[in-house]
């Protein structure tokens, strides 16, 4: 490719000509172009597209002039479309073995197509492919990315996993017949993901940030939600007095909780934890206490997760009660400050 002039050649970079390029050519000619680039391209270039800011027309025209010397200079007579060299050689050697060298040309009929199915997430790939039939399912996982597939089949029950791996593994050629099926299931794949998809909140969680921010009377909104659903309330109850809330605290509230909640419950709960929470918490102790806490917990054997967030779960229950009785100020939300 022709280089840009020097003064201009140090401040745009490949990425960013490619991005300019884009935004030059309008929203459907980009599109073209955008469906035959890979996942990692196309995420850094919209990136790229999104933020790319003081571009003159200076620029502009360089880049453009850039291009299309690029163009002529490569452009001749131009590569046959996968159409015309289908029927070329459908006509010389006979549809099968036409199909199998232009597989191995294209790199295979839905290399493309399939492409899409790398933004979706794995968990709306399992929820479709759970109504498909199982030989189905095995072709689709087939030609998706090994990362993707492997993810798609954790999401299913564990005692279809050696079913489906079998199948993969027994795949040799698919038939044209089974083809136009894929692609029919391909089609309804996306018209699926486009009815699920939307913007993602975690409901529970933002009521629990509201939660503890409400002036009003947190008691009577609690058992209002009870009586809608009692498992969501309990859910943002239990989001509202998260463990790594203790990491707001002061020191004297989490000298406090440590003083009254039984050794045995911190030494599991602080297993594994964030080594800067592990700091806060420690740094409300007596250096000489806190380095015994630390190695009763580097001495405790290996724990199983279940365990950990049992204990976890039980500190912060002994924490509420402590709240209910005022007998701590814990903080539940990082407070503004004034200096």
């Amino acid at each position: 490719m022709n280089q840009l002039k020097p003064e201009h050649s140090r401040t745009i970079t490949d990425l960013d000509r490619a991005a300019i390029l884009l935004l030059s050519m309008g929203e459907e000619n980009a599109a073209g172009i955008i469906k035959k680039l890979s996942r990692h391209e196309v995420k850094a270039l919209s990136e790229r597209m999104a933020k790319i800011t003081n571009v003159t027309q200076d620029d502009v025209a360089l880049i453009l002039t850039d291009f299309f010397d690029c163009y002529r200079n490569e452009s001749g007579v131009s590569g046959a479309s996968r159409l015309y060299l289908e029927r070329a050689l459908d006509k010389a050697v006979g549809r099968k073995l036409a199909r199998g060298m232009l597989d191995d040309i294209y790199g295979g009929a839905l290399a493309d197509d399939l492409r899409r199915l790398e933004w979706v997430p794995a968990e709306l790939l399992a929820r479709f492919l759970e109504q498909e039939h199982m030989q189905m399912q095995a072709l689709m996982l087939a030609f998706l990315p090994p990362e993707q597939a492997s993810a798609v089949i954790a999401l299913f029950p564990k005692q279809k996993h050696d079913d489906i791996l079998f199948r993969i593994a027994s795949l040799r050629e698919v038939s044209e017949h089974v083809m136009d099926d894929l692609r029919h299931t391909l089609e309804a794949c996306i018209e699926f993901v486009g009815e699920q998809v939307g913007a993602r909140v975690n409901g529970v969680e933002k009521v629990a940030e509201i939660m503890n921010r409400y002036n009003g009377n947190k008691a009577e909104v609690m058992e209002l939600l009870k009586q809608h659903n009692a498992q969501t309330a309990e859910a943002v109850q239990d989001k509202m007095y998260d463990f790594a809330s203790l990491a707001r605290q002061s020191e004297d509230v989490l000298a406090y909780l440590l003083n009254e909640i039984p050794d045995e419950l911190w030494v599991v709960a602080l297993k594994g934890c964030e080594p800067a929470m592990l700091d806060s918490i420690m740094s409300a102790l007596p250096k000489r206490l806190a380095q015994v806490y630390r190695q009763q917990i580097e001495n405790t054997k290996a724990q199983a997760v279940s365990k950990v967030e049992a204990a976890r779960a039980e500190i912060m229950r002994m924490i509420r009660q402590m709240m209910a009785k005022n007998e701590v100020d814990y903080r539940l939300y990082e407070e503004a400050t004034l200096g």
